[in-house]
């Protein structure tokens, strides 16, 4: 094959892959940026798009292979290094992922916002949230129309750091984004339980439900807010599904503990 023909064929390959992304074919997408790679097994793009797209369908194993052959391959190419600042993020490694986004930024000048937000996402684990609200305040400036993940995770810190007005603005600014957003109605209404606004508490907590119904941090701000408020027979209901709901040793602890006082209280159920 002639490098024409070779050329020819990777482009249409990722122009394939491109109109699948963006049409939600997802395994379809995958699948051209894999076959690009048996025909140039150092092209870096190809690695790093494959690499995102894996990582946002879960396969965050498959998505790091990908993001450390391309940076084996071309260790100045910074894009790389935002794909391994996701992972690391989400695997809990903090301190890797902000070393890593630092790192693309400074070889990548096209996507400076989205570094920014990855900078905020790792000083937010970090527990950094004022330098977390710097980064995502930056990533907003450099980009409007940023995702509204990026206005979530700020009104994350900002209820991290009591400012609760900030918090409530930013929210409800994702459920205008998104009316249908569990996560932000359940974080809304953890800030109007912090309030003692109980009633907008259980709203949000009850539409965040109504959305994903399954939804363990919803029945646990709900529980708070129905015991708060006196109705201690509705708390004790959305503990019980909250319990089922969790995994964690430790919050399990937390709602059993919760379930002691109630039993120990029981005429308040009545």
């Amino acid at each position: 094959m002639s490098s024409q023909d070779l050329q020819n064929q990777v482009n249409e390959l990722w122009a394939q892959a491109k109109k699948n992304r963006a049409e939600g074919r997802w395994q379809d997408a995958v699948n051209s940026y894999s076959s690009i790679l048996k025909l140039a097994p150092r092209f870096v793009p190809a690695f790093v798009e494959r690499g995102l797209l894996v990582q946002e369908m879960g396969y965050p194993d498959m998505a790091m292979g990908d993001f450390e052959n391309a940076i084996q391959i071309d260790p100045q190419y910074g894009y790389a290094y935002y794909g391994r600042a996701w992972v690391k993020s989400s695997r809990g490694d903090h301190e890797g992922a902000l070393a890593d986004a630092q790192t693309g930024m400074s070889l990548d000048s096209q996507h400076t916002g989205m570094y920014f937000r990855r900078i905020g996402t790792a000083y937010q684990g970090l527990r950094r949230f004022g330098e977390a609200i710097e980064a995502f305040n930056e990533a907003l400036r450099l980009n409007s129309n940023m995702d509204e993940g990026t206005i979530y995770n700020r009104g994350i810190c900002y209820s991290q750091m009591k400012e609760y007005d900030l918090a409530l603005a930013d929210f409800t600014r994702c459920l205008e984004l998104d009316p249908d957003w569990a996560w932000a109605f359940s974080e809304r209404g953890r800030v109007y339980l912090q309030l003692k606004e109980y009633d907008k508490a259980i709203k949000d907590c009850t539409n965040a439900i109504k959305y994903k119904p399954n939804y363990f941090h919803g029945y646990l701000i709900r529980a708070y807010a129905y015991q708060e408020s006196g109705d201690h027979k509705k708390a004790r209901v959305d503990f019980e599904n909250a319990l089922k709901l969790t995994g964690s040793p430790q919050l399990k602890q937390q709602i059993e503990n919760e379930l002691k006082t109630l039993k120990k209280d029981w005429w308040k159920i009545f």
